[in-house]
């Protein structure tokens, strides 16, 4: 049928019809219930309801995490999925809550609390699903701008506030988080996570083989840690008067220009050394360093420097290099979905308290995708951007019909690849049963 070129000719009405556009998100209800989710839930903030209206945690916290994976930002966005009536019926659910129901449950420091908890669970229990034996554990912060009541100055200069995010990168899943104020220091609770990710691992049958973050993570109990613990770790070291004195003592003669997959990058030389902590931890530490673009009154030097430190003895320079800056692409990677993908930089309200449920809901949401690329899409969707998920299988068009006996899920005007998606997704579903 042509469609008339003039749309003023087109009349417009309002239906309720059982079509949907984001099908995927359906499919997505069902895994995570496959998965385990519900369970989990039910398990930490308990089975109970003070009425049979009231909606569930369960049905809550998928309904928040949904909106900001289909790309909603804003706690209004919810009433989109709350009117789509192809959705709420292909979920099986009677209704979707309401941004009231939504931002009360967010506000609440018990149920936060429990999102937290919940969020370790969903990550020890893909732990224990992968083939992986032995995990990378990748920590940094991330501040945003924000000119809520609840935002603080930090060292940048600006109110903000701050996630302390950690994951782990083979999986991409983010397994242990912290929203506070801007003005906490970037080194505060690193040195929790870190136990607390070594606690999921063992949990999961796993282990922590690296840990790799910033110079916030220069602190020797870490490095005391991660000797106890049998963790190899890659560290960017703090310039302090130590570590200055080890680069000024490096010779010239011991100055390397970069090989291998670093070779392009000329101008720039490493050298290594040994660092002697005040409370006598040693590593070895690696010192790069290129001209100084610009120098100046406080900064005369010639050179620009930056160290890592490590605790493997065995690596050769190049590959030390390569392993830390590895975490560009899965920290920061994570760091850049969950703001830019997930509306994390967002605060909703002057209140500390809904903000944090507002940014731990986008880290369930980012968990919730990373599972089912990693048990459901297949494989290639492992690397998917949310963006490109949503494009790919969440915005689709379809209609969940009734036959005699049978259902059937109609994909509507989908591509080869999209169907396909769908398709491992049921295969995961029967094999997984």
């Amino acid at each position: 049928m042509l469609l008339t070129k003039k749309m003023s000719q087109v009349k417009l009405r309002r239906t309720k019809e059982g079509v949907t556009g984001k099908m995927g998100l359906s499919w997505m209800g069902h895994c995570m219930e496959h998965f385990g989710l519900e369970g989990m839930v039910k398990e930490i903030y308990g089975d109970k309801k003070k009425s049979n209206r009231e909606i569930s945690a369960y049905e809550k916290i998928m309904a928040g995490a949904m909106t900001r994976i289909s790309g909603g930002d804003r706690i209004e966005d919810i009433e989109t999925l709350r009117a789509d009536r192809g959705l709420v019926d292909s979920l099986g659910w009677k209704q979707i809550a309401g941004a009231d129901a939504y931002t009360n449950f967010i506000s609440s420091k018990r149920n936060n609390g429990k999102m937290r908890i919940l969020n370790e669970a969903m990550a020890i229990k893909a732990m224990r699903e992968s083939e992986e034996e032995e995990f990378t554990y990748d920590n940094d912060a991330t501040y945003s701008d924000s000119n809520k009541d609840s935002a603080a100055y930090s060292y940048k200069g600006t109110r903000q506030h701050s996630g302390l995010i950690g994951c782990m990168a083979e999986l991409g899943i983010i397994n242990t988080e912290d929203f506070r104020r801007g003005n906490v220091s970037p080194q505060t609770g690193i040195y929790n996570q870190l136990r607390k990710a070594i606690r999921q691992a063992k949990t999961a049958g796993k282990k922590i083989k690296r840990f790799r973050s910033d110079s916030a993570s220069h602190q020797n109990k870490i490095f005391k840690l991660c000797n106890e613990e049998n963790i190899e770790y890659y560290i960017s070291l703090d310039k302090n008067g130590a570590v200055k004195a080890c680069i000024g003592a490096a010779k010239e003669e011991e100055w390397k220009p970069l090989s291998g997959r670093y070779e392009e990058r000329i101008g720039t030389e490493w050298a290594e050394t040994v660092y002697v902590t005040q409370e006598g931890i040693s590593m070895r530490m690696m010192i790069l360093r290129w001209r100084n673009p610009a120098p100046d009154l406080f900064d005369d030097s010639p050179f620009c420097y930056h160290a890592i430190g490590t605790n493997n003895n065995e690596i050769d320079g190049m590959g030390w290099l390569e392993i830390h800056n590895g975490r560009m692409g899965t920290i920061e990677h994570s760091n850049r979905e969950i703001k830019a993908g997930l509306g994390c930089d967002y605060t909703p309200s002057h209140e500390f308290e809904e903000n944090r449920g507002y940014f731990l809901m986008g880290i369930i949401a980012h968990n919730i995708a990373q599972i089912m690329k990693l048990f459901y899409l297949g494989k290639s969707a492992r690397k998917w951007t949310l963006k490109r998920m949503r494009y790919q299988f969440i915005n689709v068009c379809g209609k969940i019909i009734k036959t005699g006996r049978q259902f059937y899920c109609n994909i509507i005007n989908a591509t080869n690849e999209t169907y396909e998606l769908f398709r491992s997704c049921k295969s995961q579903l029967i094999i997984m049963c």
